[in-house]
């Protein structure tokens, strides 16, 4: 252990004389109590850093999120078509695809979205949380829009599956109501919108962590049905898909 001398004034030195310190010795003692002060200050500074728990690995599961609707808006009218005296109405029908949502999303969230961008569920697995978040994923860039969905749900649903009490994992398919909705999410501005609503299927899968085998689950709804907007906010009839497939173990 390293002992620091200390000269204390009106002491007698180890000879049994009076000893009294010169000035340029009383410079040095306050000098040498200012690095002791530093050092004892760095020292808890030190302690306190490593007293912090290191964060633990957080193991995700990854799926892609596909999207196939089809708007129907109210066309124009046209006059004496297809003969004399003849209305005729139209319907305007405008395809949307999981590239047309990301962007729809970038520009509500002032991020430019390459082609390469995928929307994508990410179950989050770990001893505290058990979260779903929906993310654009572009390159590294990562953005959470998960309150753009956070009113879709599912409802009635009808189980057909096995639970192990012992590993926790469930093995088979589920059967229910999804109810999918895209809405704005202030304080941004998302004109586009949905709200459709079909039965789907769920199958669960198995995510291998280390010797941990994590349930997710995929999701088919194949014939979906209800309003929309797309980005002129012109309302109409939405119909279409949505499937959620695939579970890449991710680990942060």
């Amino acid at each position: 252990m390293l002992e620091i001398q200390f000269w204390v004034k009106g002491k007698r030195n180890a000879l049994g004389s009076a000893f009294k310190p010169t000035k340029v010795q009383i410079k040095q003692m306050k000098k040498t109590t200012r690095l002791i002060k530093t050092c004892l200050i760095a020292a808890a500074v030190i302690a306190a850093c490593c007293s912090i728990p290191a964060r633990a690995a957080q193991t995700n599961a990854v799926q892609t999120i596909n999207l196939q609707l089809t708007l129907l808006t109210q066309g124009p009218f046209q006059t004496n078509s297809p003969a004399t005296n003849d209305i005729t109405a139209t319907v305007t029908k405008t395809t949307i695809a999981t590239k047309d949502v990301i962007g729809w999303l970038g520009t509500a969230t002032t991020n430019d979205f390459s082609s390469r961008a995928k929307l994508v569920r990410v179950r989050h697995f770990n001893a505290a949380t058990n979260e779903t978040t929906i993310e654009i994923r572009d390159g590294t860039n990562s953005v959470d829009v998960s309150a753009f969905f956070s009113n879709t749900f599912s409802s009635e649903k009808v189980d057909e599956s096995i639970y192990n009490r012992a590993t926790g994992l469930r093995t088979g398919k589920q059967f229910e109501n999804l109810h999918l909705e895209l809405t704005n999410a202030p304080p941004h501005n998302l004109v586009a919108h949905f709200n459709v609503f079909g039965s789907a299927r769920l199958s669960y899968v198995s995510v291998a962590s280390g010797k941990t085998v994590l349930v997710a689950d995929e999701i088919n709804a194949m014939a979906l049905a209800g309003s929309g907007a797309g980005p002129g906010g012109v309302p109409g009839l939405m119909t279409g898909s949505v499937n959620i497939n695939g579970a890449v173990r991710e680990v942060k």
